[in-house]
């Protein structure tokens, strides 16, 4: 049997054995820690950067409190059709400049996703669309001066249905010709009847040479005229001079070297006009 002094060098041993064990548990404890840290200290830029994509608002896949706003006015914004960033473009740009009875030919398309309709407004006298899948086209001949807007909407399905592009502005700038008489005549009341022909339908059929002022009505013959105002004019004949006549007025004319009133005699293969003042026909 062990002395008493025996067994507390046992238990010390023991204690020894059990103190090592700690020591080395905190050393192994303490190199982990540094291994975690070290490895924390790469990682977690990387986890930062992570977690700030996972956090980032996306357009068009999530609802977020945060708005979304192009930096520039030039920034192409995202809309409805196919959630994707499509438009109404064209390389001939959005503003059109061209005289009275100029041809013109615009084409358009859409970018990205392809429209399977077109809304197209504002087309003024003279111009008409050809739309197709994807692209189209507005023609024509303007036939009265003004500046003209046409609004072009691209829809995602046939009839104007489905999501919709943002509207596409094009600025039509139409110029009078230089004295050109035929821009005073109301449009739709004016046929163009080929050749430089043209029907009146209350001043009746003129020839009108390279778009000029001067006219060859087909029964009062050569004829200049001058305009400000739309269906008025100044004649000027080469014998009775100055001659005033409008829409209403039509066919009565005020003769300015004498003051007085004629009447268009339409009827009459010999003489032109019948003189108020001077109770006479006039050839």
């Amino acid at each position: 049997m062990p002395t008493f002094q025996e067994k507390g060098q046992e238990e010390a041993a023991e204690q020894a054995v059990l103190d090592a064990d700690v020591i080395k548990m905190k050393k192994i404890r303490l190199f982990v820690s540094f291994l975690v840290l070290v490895e924390t200290r790469s990682v977690l830029p990387k986890l930062i950067k992570f977690s700030g994509v996972l956090l980032k608002p996306v357009p068009c896949l999530i609802k977020s409190i945060h708005a979304w706003l192009p930096a520039t006015t030039g920034v192409v914004t995202t809309h409805a059709l196919s959630g994707a960033t499509t438009e109404v473009q064209s390389e001939q740009g959005n503003s059109i400049t061209l005289k009275v009875g100029e041809e013109l030919e615009y084409q358009f398309h859409t970018s990205r996703h392809s429209a399977q309709s077109f809304q197209v407004n504002g087309l003024p006298e003279g111009l008409s669309t050809d739309l197709s899948y994807g692209s189209g086209k507005v023609s024509g001949k303007v036939s009265q001066a003004g500046n003209y807007t046409i609004e072009i909407t691209g829809f995602h399905y046939q009839g104007y249905s489905g999501s919709a592009t943002p509207t596409y502005k094009l600025n039509v700038n139409v110029e009078a010709t230089e004295a050109s008489i035929t821009t005073y005549f109301t449009p739709n009341e004016l046929s163009h009847l080929g050749n430089t022909w043209f029907d009146s339908s209350w001043f009746g059929i003129f020839y009108n040479p390279e778009s000029t002022g001067w006219l060859y009505h087909h029964q009062l013959g050569w004829l200049y005229g001058e305009s400000t105002e739309v269906d008025k004019f100044w004649f000027y004949d080469l014998d009775l001079q100055w001659l005033y006549t409008t829409k209403e007025l039509y066919p009565y004319f005020f003769r300015n070297s004498t003051q007085s009133w004629h009447y268009h005699l339409q009827d009459s293969s010999s003489y032109r006009f019948w003189d108020y003042s001077s109770k006479t026909k006039v050839p």
